[in-house]
């Protein structure tokens, strides 16, 4: 399902125009330059009911747009959402935004000038 997200969000022109190829699953490269975006599963939690496995799947998922500039990441987390608000297709039955927030885009003490916008979504996937 990751890899398949990421190959959406790779044929959007307007995601694409901002990161090139730079976006990760996991984590960043360590030779990306900025801006790029990184994906990574949060949880994952079936249902069930007595005849086995409920579909679809509800995955909740965080996307991370770095960038050199507050407003380099949020116009990229701009065109992400756009992309993937409501985008049904395929095993995709559903994406829906859960929530968008500005984070710092190092760990506490450290200095940075690096941003990062963070975008949660629900993905419902499944045959």
């Amino acid at each position: 399902m990751e890899e398949t997200l990421v190959q959406i969000l790779l044929a959007t022109p307007a995601i694409v125009a901002i990161t090139g190829q730079k976006i990760r699953l996991g984590r960043a490269d360590q030779r990306d330059a900025r801006p790029y975006v990184v994906l990574q599963t949060v949880s994952s939690a079936p249902s069930y009911h007595m005849q086995g496995e409920a579909n679809p799947v509800p995955i909740r998922m965080q996307i991370d747009c770095y960038a050199d500039k507050y407003g380099q990441a949020k116009t990229l987390a701009r065109a992400i959402k756009s992309r993937l608000s409501g985008y049904q297709g395929g095993p995709f039955k559903g994406v829906f935004i859960d929530s968008e927030r500005d984070l710092p885009a190092a760990d506490a003490g450290e200095v940075t000038s690096l941003f990062r916008t963070s975008i949660d979504i629900t993905v419902h996937y499944g045959a």
